[in-house]
């Protein structure tokens, strides 16, 4: 099947959309122009929203504003690489790949993923119509899957675990979208990682100087939300000491507080199984609304948000900070606190005594 516009602007990684954008012969002092404002703002959203939340937005608005979309893809990755940071780099692509695959796994028409995967990527990749296996919804070939299964590190997408015929391994439709988007990432991390030849005109100029000082703000929570995933007690900051110490003693906890303790247990490693477990000890312990509640912080129901914890001044203000020690003075967030005091642990010991 061929991709519409709006699929260009949806899935702006596709050779389609890198055509449309080569047709316009677009140079890079054309932005400077007015004509091009709408599209320098779009280019530089995207990017706010990778640093802001780790990816990039969507909604049928921009479906009337397909043109923008999809030219602002590149410039986006232009802008991303004159800022210097690897690190945007990474988050980039990633934010770019989230997209996708929350797209790709409702589309209703199946021809669509096979028609990216086959166009883009060269793929052999069919839909599971095709084959006598109707339980699936998409056959790939083995070569193709193990080009990006690999990295996944869940037990099921190892090949042994696959069903296979003859060189094709069978997938959902759910499965296949999470392939794509992971070789889209790929795709546009080896493109960040060429260097700039070209001069930016004042306008992407001052753009990007503000994307820089952006980054700076949020780096700290960004690599707190990337922390080490390993619990570590002797590394809780002190807010989460007294959380979880109030939890054991069977005392009441506040909602914000309930929310603090959980949100920073599954940014830190713990499962939903793991902290339903904790749980068990609240008086009032009700587990299908507990089970409800935590499900919805860890980003596995509604939106699809996974929650971080409140920053420290947050916590002061409601009461849940017990003290600082030296370390909660040069932090502000407990994500970070936690990252901080795990360098400084060993063997499981911490090596510095909290205050």
């Amino acid at each position: 099947m061929e991709l519409s516009k709006v699929d260009h602007a949806k899935y702006p990684f596709t050779v389609e959309a890198a055509r449309y954008v080569k047709k316009r012969d677009l140079r890079i002092e054309d932005l400077a122009s007015r004509d091009y404002a709408g599209i320098v703002k779009r280019a530089r959203e995207r990017i706010e929203e990778a640093i802001r939340y780790g990816e990039v937005g969507w909604d049928r608005d921009k479906e009337r504003e397909y043109k923008v979309e999809i030219v602002s893809f590149p410039i986006s990755i232009i802008m991303v690489l004159s800022t210097e940071s690897n690190f945007l780099g990474k988050r980039y692509a990633l934010a770019e790949s989230k997209r996708a695959y929350n797209l790709l796994r409702v589309e209703k028409e199946d021809e669509k993923l096979v028609e990216i995967a086959s166009s883009s990527f060269n793929w052999d990749v069919k839909t599971a119509s095709e084959t006598t296996r109707q339980a699936y919804d998409f056959a790939l070939s083995f070569i193709d899957y193990l080009k990006n299964a690999p990295g996944f590190h869940d037990y099921k997408w190892k090949l042994v675990n696959r069903f296979m015929i003859d060189r094709y391994v069978f997938l959902m439709k759910d499965e296949l979208a999470r392939l794509i988007a992971e070789e889209a990432r790929k795709h546009i991390q080896k493109r960040l990682e060429e260097k700039i030849k070209v001069k930016l005109p004042p306008t992407l100029t001052q753009a990007v100087n503000d994307i820089r000082q952006l980054l700076s703000t949020h780096r700290e929570l960004i690599q707190a939300e990337e922390a080490p995933q390993m619990v570590v007690e002797e590394a809780y900051p002190p807010c989460i000491r007294a959380l979880n110490e109030a939890l054991l003693s069977n005392r009441n906890i506040s909602h914000i507080g309930r929310f603090t303790m959980t949100s920073f247990l599954l940014n830190i490693g713990l499962s939903v199984e793991d902290v339903v477990k904790l749980f068990t000890s609240a008086t009032d312990f009700d587990e299908k609304l507990t089970r409800y509640q935590i499900e919805h912080i860890a980003g596995k129901r509604g939106s699809g948000t996974k929650y971080t914890p409140p920053n420290c001044e947050t916590l002061r203000t409601h009461g849940l900070c017990p003290g600082m020690d030296d370390l909660c003075k040069r932090v502000k967030h407990p994500l970070t606190y936690y990252r901080r005091r795990l360098r400084q642990t060993k063997a499981g010991r911490v090596a510095v005594k909290s205050g």
